[in-house]
């Protein structure tokens, strides 16, 4: 069997990101591995690529 480093055993795959959620406000944390971020308060889950979409959105007006 092949023997591979596993990044994620060390390290926490959470990180929190520098956007608010796109429903209550509150902060989102990043799950990478799995494109999602969640909300530490409402617990929302949305895709990154969302929250970033809609993030360009308030920021273009």
């Amino acid at each position: 069997m092949a023997e591979f480093e596993n990044p994620y055993v060390e390290e926490d795959p959470f990180v929190r990101a520098h956007f608010d959620c796109l429903d209550c406000g509150g902060k989102l944390w990043e799950y990478a591995v799995q494109g999602q971020m969640v909300c530490e308060e409402c617990y929302g889950v949305f895709p990154s690529e969302q929250v970033f979409d809609a993030t360009v959105e308030r920021t273009a007006d």
